[in-house]
């Protein structure tokens, strides 16, 4: 007999919590839609108010044109939407929200109410929804715009609601949702209430939607860079291309200040984001990152926004056309923030001052010959690679990285005969000589490796030892960072960093005694740019590389001179560490070489 069950078609309220998924990830997928809804009805007022991180509240309310009473309870039906009316209108879209799927899944996965005072009418209306098919429609007092109610997201799917993570975390994730919309409507004055408390009020300014306004993104991602940066303009092949850029001097290893807006959507391309960094090549160390905000404008026939359920990715019908655009416009921006009036005279960027003025002279006396194709410096351009390495030296070099001798004993086992000596070669390796070989250790690698393993056991026993600081050191961050480091506070703490929280600033009181010496600033804000998002999927992997960040700013450095006793005390600890052969992020320490070795390439037999 066939165990074939019949074929059955689900209910519409089944079919709406399946399409939430696609759509309502979580609170700041809410904010999302309904903030979308907002700049569309022309608002320039918007207000987000939130109760433990969006899970048991999302408001939003504005000052648009509003919505008829005929029209407010079939807003919440599926795929209805006045943006729309045949497939060929998706050729001329500009709108923000057009599916027309927002509200109706959101209504199928909370308690939803909605106000609103339609601008034709005398008197506003509200809705309320028992389900989706459950609801009442009773006027209401309100002057203008709408205001919609999400309560209690997900209860009615606890398979969804067990995914949300702390109220901390979704506030934050809520923040990174907003930030984009602050930045590119200057032209909204934006208010965000966290549990009753006003956290955000940002007044518009005289800019239009769409202009990336210096001043506004000043007092979003405060911080100093942004003075620095350079605009962008570009105007040509259908498109317009505005924004800023940052200085190369601002160059670091990552960074999570790049925004891409296509008709003011905030989206993600990795063209676009190839094309910055191609026009950056000639100027900052490769592999680096820098900050900017670009806004492009095309027309909206030359570009896709429905490849994805959520409106986070466009698709260009030209997409090399583009590309080139950017990279031509951001090239012309940093040639006028290289030039020499415009080099900035902070103290901090006075290498790089040196080497760009160095470019200029050589360049502007004729001398074309120095090859700067890569690198903010001269050093940087005389970078080997491996494989250039590989043919200098003979392949026991790297071979015997991670070798012990050939006998393969261990590690410990072979450092245990005395050390004749210790040296250091170029203030950057040091020199372990023992009776029949030598041991070439990377300073800094070593020290990364040794304040790794502590700062990974202080998080466990929370021994660290601390120094405290005279003067505190106080480190602008933005809103999402801030809260990051609430989150994780005790962390932090257990780290040996004693940090307050005021007024939108991180004062350092103490740090571990390995970084008394280090850049506080410098370092706190390499683990800020971290992908905490990502990161935050494995917690255990997250500390290991806010860990492995931090050790990075070890307070032995290569370039640094050493004295015996350090150079003892540096290859002693390394020797106690669970891993003595690499550093946190998988670079060798070790390298060592037998007499027969050295002998051999010698052709020394004796």
């Amino acid at each position: 007999m066939s165990n074939r069950k019949k074929l059955k078609k689900l209910p519409q309220e089944v079919v709406n919590q399946i399409a939430a998924g696609e759509v309502i990830e979580r609170p700041a997928s809410v904010v999302k839609e309904l903030v979308d809804n907002s700049i569309d009805a022309e608002a320039t007022e918007i207000t987000i108010k939130l109760r433990d991180g969006g899970i048991s509240l999302v408001e939003v309310s504005d000052n648009g044109v509003g919505i008829p009473e005929g029209d407010l309870a079939e807003v919440f039906t599926a795929h209805t939407t006045t943006k729309l009316e045949s497939f060929d209108d998706l050729n001329t879209l500009m709108s923000m929200g057009f599916r027309g799927e927002a509200l109706s899944t959101i209504v199928a996965v909370s308690n939803v109410s909605m106000t609103s005072k339609y601008e034709d009418e005398d008197i506003a209306h509200k809705v309320e929804f028992n389900s989706p098919d459950d609801y009442k429609v009773t006027g209401a007092a309100r002057e203008s715009g709408t205001v919609v109610t999400v309560e209690n997201i997900f209860d009615n799917v606890p398979v969804r609601k067990k995914f949300l993570k702390t109220a901390q975390t979704e506030y934050r994730n809520i923040l990174n949702t907003l930030t984009p919309y602050f930045i590119i409507y200057p032209n909204i004055h934006w208010q965000l209430f966290k549990d009753g408390k006003k956290v955000v009020d940002l007044e518009s300014t005289s800019s239009k939607a769409g202009k990336i306004d210096k001043e506004r993104v000043n007092q979003v991602v405060k911080q100093d860079f942004v003075e620095r940066m350079e605009s962008v303009f570009f105007d040509g092949n259908g498109m317009q291309i505005s924004g800023l850029v940052a200085h190369p001097s601002d160059h670091m290893s990552r960074t999570k200040y790049q925004y891409i807006f296509v008709n003011g959507r905030h989206v993600w391309d990795n063209g676009i984001a190839k094309s910055v960094f191609q026009a950056y090549d000639r100027y900052i160390p490769h592999g680096k990152k820098v900050p900017f905000i670009l806004n492009i404008q095309i027309k909206p026939e030359l570009v896709d926004v429905n490849v994805h359920p959520r409106k986070e990715e466009v698709k260009f019908l030209n997409p090399y056309r583009v590309y080139s655009s950017v990279e031509q416009a951001v090239s012309k921006s940093i040639e006028k923030l290289v030039s020499y009036k415009n080099i900035p005279e902070k103290e901090s960027f006075e290498g790089v001052n040196r080497d760009y003025r160095k470019k200029l002279n050589h360049y502007e006396s004729g001398r074309r010959d120095i090859n700067f194709s890569r690198g903010g410096s001269i050093k940087d351009s005389l970078k080997f690679s491996r494989a250039a390495l590989e043919k200098t030296f003979q392949p026991s070099f790297f071979e015997n990285i991670h070798k012990s001798d050939s006998n393969e004993q261990d590690f410990t086992e072979q450092v245990k005969e005395e050390v004749i000596a210790f040296h250091q070669m170029f203030n950057k390796y040091i020199i372990v000589e023992f009776k029949e070989s030598i041991w070439v250790i990377d300073q800094h690698a070593a020290a990364e490796r040794i304040t790794f393993e502590k700062l990974s056991k202080a998080t466990e026993v929370e021994n660290t030892d601390t120094q405290n600081l005279l003067v505190g050191t106080k480190i602008k961050v933005d809103d999402a960072s801030e809260e990051f480091v609430k989150e994780n506070i005790e962390l932090f703490n257990n780290l040996g960093f004693n940090i307050d929280i005021v007024d939108g600033k991180l004062n350092i009181k103490s740090v571990p005694v390995e970084f008394v010496q280090a850049d506080i600033e410098k370092l706190i804000k390499e683990v800020l740019e971290l992908d905490i998002d990502e990161l935050k999927k494995d917690l255990d992997r997250l500390k290991k590389d806010i860990i492995a960040t931090m050790a990075c700013h070890t307070s032995v450095r290569s370039g640094q001179n050493l004295g015996r006793d350090e150079m003892k005390n540096l290859y002693t600890k390394l020797l106690e560490c669970e891993n003595p052969y690499s550093c946190p992020h998988g670079r060798p320490i070790v390298w060592k070489m037998g007499i027969e070795e050295i002998d051999s390439k010698f052709d020394r037999t004796y």
